[in-house]
């Protein structure tokens, strides 16, 4: 018995053992933020080497011999998850990393922890970058960077690209542009495609100082994307979206029967030549009625020359992977753009290439080749863009476009303007054509070895090679005009009868050679790095053109006769630069940091004795929220750093090779000379004199920045203090030499200036009810200031206090008199008590008034004050915002100025310019008498208020005449959706995304009729008080695009 009970406890304790080693199955699905499946989630038994993934639809199933194992989930860019399987079922949801302290900010010549850096940097990433492609990386990122001013001025096929400064140097002059730098090397931007952009990064304090000459108006930095190797498959993405644009603020000409009106009312408004009898009017009232009653056509030169939407579309496809050893990523993309005109002449297409092949070839030893480039034309008519747009805005609607409505025959009559008609005018079969080929070629080779025995130390060799070239096409080519004579015959009238071919080039190529060692270790709580770096760069450019008239109609010289045939070449040169850059960065738990760099760079630009110089910077940081007291007092401050940077720098870019002109001389037949024997011999001049000390301008920059993250980067803020001294603007002395010498002065570093400012960013993200939102917000504020300005004596102080460029004054300042109002009736005009500016005889109800500011009883020069400043704007501020639900995705990007002025001039400032040319739609809104046939000069008339004056009289005097172009403007706006992955993977898709994106949708100001970034006769883009004609460039376009991207 007692061997049976043995047994049977033996036989029970096997069963009981057995039963509990029996494997535990759990099963679940793994779902990310959006609620979506997640693919290839690593699932672990914690203390084991149990392990799966999720499959296609976010499941697993998992073997445990524990009764209660606590599973691991992991997945890249995603939160760790540890979870006890309770249950046999388990379902979990991921969170997204969101510690934006870790993520990495690259910077000059490498990269560091955003929680480590001390200078005043800001990045955008390429999700932020590619919210609504619109071709032009400049405005992809307007508004999204605090201290990046931009203004796009044109719309113009493969020029809408916009005008990039950084915190406002002075204007958007060229020689004010930062530099930019694409993967190491200075680069073109609005050339590159977005789709190939990993991220933009722009250095706006002492950090730029590590470029040395060329890095005195800041560096934005460009890092194209790589290969992924971290599940070693491949991905191809193909992206494509088409677009309409459509002009922003056209303005529309007055029909054939209100531009009679109004140009006899301008007429009859003008005192000299109507009171006390008035003048016959330019029109009867029988032209008006052949107009009015459809007998003869109004033309509106506007529908006759451009087209209301024209279409751009951009296509891209792409592919990268890898595995452990190797890691590609290879683009194509392509653009095209539609210009306005309705003959098609106008246009713009673009091809651009990418590959980056990052390859292990050893443990220690990194390669990675690069090879880039774009190839791109720009077609347009022969005739300049901005005399096309003048003459659609100038052309009388009583002119005709074409003759009998035969489109082979552009019309000529009395009323046109000028000999050119605008239709020809913009039809390359006509008056010709201007075509403009690009070619760029870029390839670089680094390598990289961990050098043993010390840890953290490696050297690096870089090589880069850029070929440049154009293949441009200048035809003006001989057609005709055509008129009806009074007989009925046709008659014509040729145009361009000079015609010429000229064929021109541009090639030029760079290098670039770097040699570093880099060092980068951790010493218990001490993180030490560092970098020495010897770099060489090379440019060679070169120019050479020829032309001759044509005796056939073609497109290459040998149709042209060799007679009077030109062949001449300018601008040929070369340029060295070498430096020696050095960098030593150090932090103490993350809490203490201290950043030091230095440049000593060397430029051919200069003589020998002034070519190199030393660019310094220093930059500390203190992360407050890291002392223990801070941590335990406020335990919501995620971040609190305090920094501050020093650094000096310089400028070269405005020289070219030295001596900057020949050294030698000039002969002046028609001007120099002596006479011998009776006869006239010609004489001689100097081209120049030489200065042997010239050199880069120098700039040292000062920044004070705070930086803070409340709630696990819930909200999260930096606040800026900047200020920027140059010294050695380039100026021409005031010392008189003698005439006989035959040249003028040199060019010499006198000048000096200051920029200061602020700037404030705010950003909120958060996850309320599944729906992901966030607001990034900034505004900036920038002024000018001389420090020494080169001047002439003044005559007075007067004069001395009217100079807008004094030293220790701030630049741009706009001096006239100020408006005082309106006058709204002739009693008022009667009993006003000054004289001068817009008061006279003359003076009609709706006219200004201006004021007395010295109360001597005249309004005239003396009155003159400051009323405004010229170019860049004071304030410029940027809101973006965006939210995604389950698939759906929507961003939108403001953007806007404050404290920029304009002053307009011609068809905007006169009705009916150039001898009673057009009259713009919008002056029809104007003070009028009640009657055509009133007369103005009887105090008995009755008049109708409107926005402009009566017509022919001034609204562009004093103060009048400066309009505050200050605005806000929705640059992008972006709806997507994301089809689920359990869908999409079904058909072998790995992600698709639609969308519809709109770019310059809304604009809010307080300006009446005009675009408020366009150009004005002086201030906002013009440079300084100069004038130009910039208000007749391309205007800038609403673009509406539908898009989508698919990735496999």
């Amino acid at each position: 018995m007692k061997r049976v009970l043995t047994i049977i406890t033996f036989i029970w304790l096997c069963t009981y053992i057995a039963a509990t080693n029996v494997p535990r199955t759990i099963s679940g699905t793994v779902i990310d933020e959006k609620g979506e499946s997640m693919i290839g989630v690593h699932v672990a038994v914690k203390g084991t080497n149990i392990g799966t993934i999720t499959n296609i639809d976010g499941k697993f199933t998992i073997h445990s011999q524990e009764k209660s194992p606590v599973l691991i989930f992991s997945y890249v860019g995603y939160k760790k998850a540890e979870v006890r399987a309770d249950k046999n079922i388990i379902n979990v949801q991921m969170e997204p990393m969101e510690n934006v302290l870790e993520d990495v900010v690259i910077v000059g010549y490498g990269s560091q922890k955003k929680g480590s850096v001390t200078g005043s940097v800001a990045q955008v990433n390429a999700r932020e970058i590619m919210q609504a492609p619109i071709g032009a990386v400049s405005n992809m990122i307007t508004g999204k960077l605090p201290g990046l001013v931009s203004k796009q001025s044109s719309g113009l096929p493969g020029g809408d690209g916009a005008s990039i400064n950084i915190r406002g140097a002075s204007s958007f002059a060229s020689s004010n542009s930062p530099v930019v730098i694409v993967d190491g090397i200075r680069r073109s931007f609005d050339q590159l495609n977005p789709e190939e952009i990993e991220s933009i990064t722009i250095l706006k304090d002492a950090s730029a100082a590590i470029y040395g000459i060329r890095a005195a108006n800041g560096v934005i930095l460009v890092t194209t994307k790589h290969g992924d190797s971290s599940d070693g498959k491949f991905n191809i993405t193909f992206s494509a979206n088409y677009g309409w644009q459509q002009f922003l603020y056209v303005p529309e000409t007055a029909s054939a029967v209100d531009h009679m009106l109004l140009i006899n009312e301008k007429g009859y408004n003008s005192f000299d030549g109507n009171y006390p009898i008035r003048t016959t009017p330019k029109y009867t009232w029988e032209q008006m009625m052949e107009y009015s009653t459809g007998k003869k056509q109004s033309t509106n030169w506007t529908n006759e020359l451009f087209d209301s939407n024209v279409p751009q579309e951009q296509y891209n496809i792409s592919m990268d992977g890898g595995s452990d050893r190797i890691k590609y990523f290879f683009n194509l993309g392509y653009l095209k753009q539609e210009g306005s005109y309705k003959s098609g002449s106008l246009n713009y297409d673009r091809w651009n290439f990418r590959s980056n092949i990052d390859a292990k070839i050893t443990n220690r030893l990194k390669a990675t080749v690069a090879l880039s480039g774009y190839i791109d034309e720009k077609n347009q008519p022969f005739t300049d863009i901005w005399a096309v747009y003048k003459k659609a805005w100038t052309f009388r609607p009583t002119s005709s476009a074409w003759v009998d409505g035969d489109h082979s025959l552009p019309a000529y009559d009395d009323e046109m303007l000028d000999s050119e008609n605008p239709v020809a005018a913009t039809n390359s079969e006509f008056t010709g054509y201007r075509r403009e080929k690009r070619y760029n070629f870029n390839g670089s080779l680094a390598l990289n070895y961990d050098i043993p025995g010390v840890k953290g130390l490696s050297a690096k060799a870089f090589y880069s090679y850029d070929y440049y070239t154009t293949n441009n096409t200048e035809y003006r080519r001989t057609y005709k005009l055509y008129n009806r004579g009074g007989d009925g015959e046709l008659q014509s009238f040729i145009r361009n009868s000079d015609s010429y071919l000229r064929r021109n080039t541009d090639p030029r190529y760079g290098t670039v050679l770097q040699l570093s060692l880099n060092y980068a270790n951790k010493f218990g709580d001490h993180n030490v790095s560092g970098m020495l770096l010897f770099e060489e760069q090379y440019d060679n450019w070169d120019n050479f053109y020829a032309q001759r008239v044509m005796m056939l109609d073609g497109d290459y010289l040998i149709y042209g006769e060799d007679e009077e045939q030109v062949g001449s070449m300018s601008g040929a040169g070369d340029k060295t630069r070498k430096a020696l850059v050095g960098k030593f960065n150090y932090d103490y738990k993350g809490r203490y940091m201290v950043d030091f760099s230095f440049r000593y760079d060397g430029t051919s630009s200069f003589p020998k004795e002034s070519r190199w110089g030393f660019f310094p910077a220093i930059s500390a940081g203190w992360r407050i929220s890291e002392e223990h007291f801070i941590k335990e007092a406020v335990p919501f401050l995620t971040n609190l750093k305090l920094r501050a940077s020093y650094g000096e720098m310089g400028d070269d870019s405005g020289a070219n090779t030295y001596p900057q002109t020949q050294i030698a001389y000039n002969i002046n037949k028609d001007q120099i000379g002596y006479f011998y024997n009776g006869k006239f011999m010609a004489g001689v001049s100097a081209t120049s004199i030489p200065n042997p000390k010239l050199t880069w301008y120098t700039a040292k920059t000062y920044n004070l920045g705070l930086d803070f993250d409340l709630w696990s980067q819930k909200l999260t803020g930096t606040l800026e203090l900047f200020k920027r001294k140059r010294e050695g603007l380039l100026a021409t002395s005031s010392a008189v030499i003698p005439g006989t010498v035959g040249a003028s002065m040199p060019q010499e570093n006198i000048n000096s200036d200051e920029t200061f400012g602020w700037e404030i960013s705010l950003g909120h993200h958060n996850r309320v009810a599944n729906i992901d939102y966030w607001v990034n917000t900034q505004i900036s504020a920038t002024k000018n200031r001389w420090d020494y300005h080169l001047d002439s004596q003044a005559g007075n102080s007067m004069e001395n206090w009217y100079r807008s460029d004094v030293s220790g004054r701030n630049k741009d300042i706009w001096f006239t008199y100020e408006e005082g109002g309106r006058f709204t009736s002739y009693e008022e005009i009667r009993y006003h008590g000054t004289t001068g500016a817009n008061y006279n005889q003359g003076t009609l109800p709706g006219d200004y008034w201006y004021k007395d500011w010295n109360e001597d009883g005249i309004v005239n020069d003396a009155d003159r004050h400051p009323v405004a400043t010229f170019n860049l704007p004071v304030f410029n501020y940027g809101i973006s915002m965006g939210a995604s639900w389950k698939g759906i995705d929507l961003s939108m990007n403001w953007q806007g100025a404050a404290g920029v002025y304009n002053s307009y001039n011609e068809v905007f400032t006169e009705v009916g310019p150039f001898n009673g040319g057009a009259v713009l739609d919008m002056y029809k809104d104007r003070w009028h008498t009640v009657n055509v046939n009133d007369d103005p000069w009887n105090p008995n008339t009755q008049w109708v208020e409107g926005l402009y004056p009566a017509t022919g009289h001034s609204f562009n005097t004093g103060s009048t005449g400066i309009h505050n172009t200050s605005y806000i403007r929705l640059k992008t706006l972006e709806l997507g959706y994301t089809f689920p992955k359990v869908w999409m993977n079904k058909i072998g898709v790995k992600n698709l995304r639609v969308y519809v994106n709109a770019y310059n949708l809304l604009t809010f100001s307080g300006l009446d009729n005009i675009d408020p970034e366009r150009p004005g006769y002086q201030g906002g883009s013009n440079s300084g008080s100069s004038s130009g004609i910039l208000y007749y460039n391309y205007p800038v376009n609403r673009t509406f695009n539908i898009g989508a991207t698919i990735k496999f």
